[in-house]
């Protein structure tokens, strides 16, 4: 005999003591409830439960969140089945009413044959003595589940043609000095660069993670290095008189060429005149960084991250260098386009209002894609945004049942893609079709440069290989992000990134001009995309940030941007196309589609080139 054995037998006896008070036609789960509870509860727990009616996972849920109940925590055991008997109450309102079954006549013969009758209640059925009870359901399965995604706002079904988003012109470029092609021409697709610097090991897609400080510094420094050899000799090329070299840091009396990159004298500040600084590269000897005096330049077209070269004096201490020339940067050989064609469409995601998934403005813009049926075809992504509200708060459901997002791309989207580009590939078969990824694309994670969406979501864990292998079966190539590319001849480079906005939004321009043509000058001017440092957007991984470079000086670049409007524009002979996004964030958006006619002669690109935005709505 112990104390704790005494004490048990004591507490069991005492609780049936006083379960023996109770009514004896309880439920057998009432009864086991109140054994594990103080006996002072026992009669009010029995008044609600004939009120509320309430079970073992109501009194758990209760218990979770406020402790063991006793005979002071009742009236807050009371308030919580209130509130439970009013939510189902209100569920109970907003659950669709199924109409009235119609009876079939032929159905109750039948039964009244086999000897049965029918029971006033519809959908149940009393059989004859001897056979079991038949319960039949009102509708069939698939009826039930449209009346709920009608009902609830699930996501839909494939959108009738009659109800698609209409397309119409929007704004057009030299609309009336170029004619639409009539007659559909094969385009030959090249695609430029190292495929090392967007490929690796692991399912075709290279590791990222590992990328030491050290080694993003090291890289940007082999950037400038190579760009400042370029720029020196560019420079000195175009003067008839040679200026002597420059170190950075290191005073001099004589007129000086430098070279190196512009940063902010702040970390957190915003860069004007005033607090840019010259920073140098480990090839000139002394990596050091000189405050730049621009204010006897004529002309000062700047931002962060820039590689520009300079020309001046330095002062007595070699801390300060006054520039009487500012040169931004030294743009790439242009090629002559020549007799070259080429009909595009261009349409950039997301594609889908942000509050839904709705897919119906994608379906729009593939139907418009088989009326006009380009040459090529280029869909920039996000195809499933991140920033969706569904996505991001894991509401993603098909038919009212919650699903993964592998599931949204398998079952939803690709299926919309496949039955969008069938009848475009019958149409006009020689059309090329472009896929590129995005870093809003929730199930891509890598940085630039991207690899293909196909082979993102071919990882861990893996789409149905049947739905990509059909895409390609239909001629769909997926490329990395960005893309460059040779399409007849026409140099392309192409990114679902926004490209213009972080220029945009740190230059420092002077004297005042267009700011948005300023800006897309400097991308020709150094030589690439996202030239911004820090890098805007951060997802860049610099030991592969050769292939966010030009191969060759485009003649069209392509990206979405928030700045300004979608529209086509031309700077120094390089056309830069805007489609803006398929659906904004509460309204439906546009997207574009290019002409560049022949010609014998070599005429400028605003003669040869046709921009259609086009709008949904």
């Amino acid at each position: 005999w112990s104390p704790g054995i005494g004490g048990a037998i004591e507490g069991q006896v005492t609780g049936q003591q006083a379960m023996a008070g109770l009514p004896a036609d309880l439920p057998s789960q009432l009864k086991k409830l109140l054994s594990t509870i103080p006996a002072d509860c026992h009669a009010k727990l029995v008044e609600l439960h004939k009120k509320f009616q309430f079970g073992e996972d109501e009194l758990e849920c209760f218990t979770i969140n406020s402790g063991p109940l006793t005979l002071d925590k009742l009236p807050g055991f009371q308030s919580h089945l209130e509130k439970e008997k009013a939510g189902r109450a209100q569920k109970k309102q907003l659950a669709p009413r199924q109409p009235p079954r119609q009876r079939n006549p032929q159905g109750d013969m039948l039964k009244r044959k086999l000897g049965q009758t029918t029971a006033a209640v519809a959908g149940v059925a009393t059989p004859a003595l001897g056979r079991h009870l038949e319960v039949t359901t009102p509708h069939s399965k698939r009826p039930r589940e449209e009346a709920l995604s009608s009902s609830q706002g699930g996501t839909p079904d494939p959108v009738r043609a009659d109800k698609l988003p209409k397309v119409s012109l929007k704004s057009s470029m030299n609309a009336g000095g170029l004619e639409k092609p009539s007659v559909p021409r094969t385009a030959a697709v090249k695609l430029l660069g190292d495929s090392k610097l967007w490929t690796g090991e692991r399912h075709g897609a290279y590791t990222w993670m590992d990328e030491a400080v050290a080694d993003r510094v090291a890289r940007r420094d082999e950037r400038l290095q190579e760009l400042e050899v370029d720029f020196i000799k560019a420079v000195q090329d175009a003067r008839e008189e040679t200026i002597a070299v420059g170190t950075v840091g290191v005073p001099s009396q004589a007129e000086t060429l430098l070279c190196g990159r512009i940063v902010c004298e702040g970390l957190e500040g915003r860069l004007n005149e005033r607090s840019m600084l010259l920073e140098g590269s480990h090839a000139s000897g002394a990596v050091s960084k000189v405050q730049l005096n621009v204010g006897e330049c004529q002309r000062v077209v700047a931002f962060p991250g820039q590689v520009a070269a300079v020309v001046g004096r330095s002062g007595m201490t070699g801390d300060t260098f006054h520039a009487r020339e500012f040169i931004p940067g030294i743009s790439q050989q242009r090629v002559a386009l020549g007799d070259r064609s080429l009909h595009a469409m261009v349409a950039a995601g997301p594609f889908c209002l942000r509050d839904g998934l709705d897919y119906a403005p994608l379906e729009s813009m593939l139907a418009h894609a088989v009326k006009e049926q380009p040459e090529v075809l280029i869909i920039l992504g996000p195809f499933l945004d991140a920033n969706n509200l569904k996505v991001a708060s894991g509401e993603t459901c098909l038919r009212e049942e919650p699903c993964s997002y592998e599931e949204v791309y398998a079952k939803h989207i690709l299926p919309i893609l496949l039955r969008g580009l069938s009848p475009l590939r019958s149409a006009s078969p020689a059309t090329e079709v472009l896929i590129v990824p995005s870093l809003e694309e929730v199930l891509c994670f890598h940085p630039l440069p991207q690899p293909p969406l196909d082979v993102q979501l071919g990882r861990n864990p893996p789409l149905p290989n049947s739905v990509l292998e059909q895409l390609k079966s239909k001629g769909v190539r997926f490329l990395p992000n960005p893309a460059h590319l040779d399409i007849n001849g026409v140099k392309v480079s192409l990114t679902s990134a926004d490209a213009l906005s972080p220029v945009l939004r740190e230059i420092v321009l002077r004297p005042e001009g267009k700011k948005i043509e300023e800006a897309l000058r400097l991308l020709l001017l150094q030589r690439g995309l996202f030239p911004v440092v820090p890098r805007d957007p951060p997802q860049v991984c610099e030991a592969r940030a050769a292939a966010l470079d030009f191969i060759e000086r485009p003649d069209v670049v392509i990206f979405p941007s928030v700045s300004g409007t979608a529209n086509g524009t031309v700077v120094d002979e390089t056309l830069f196309i805007n489609p803006g996004p398929v659906c904004r964030p509460a309204v439906l958006g546009s997207f574009a589609e290019l002409w560049l006619a022949p010609s014998s002669a070599e005429k400028p690109m605003k003669e040869r080139i046709r921009v259609d935005i086009h709008k949904l709505g």
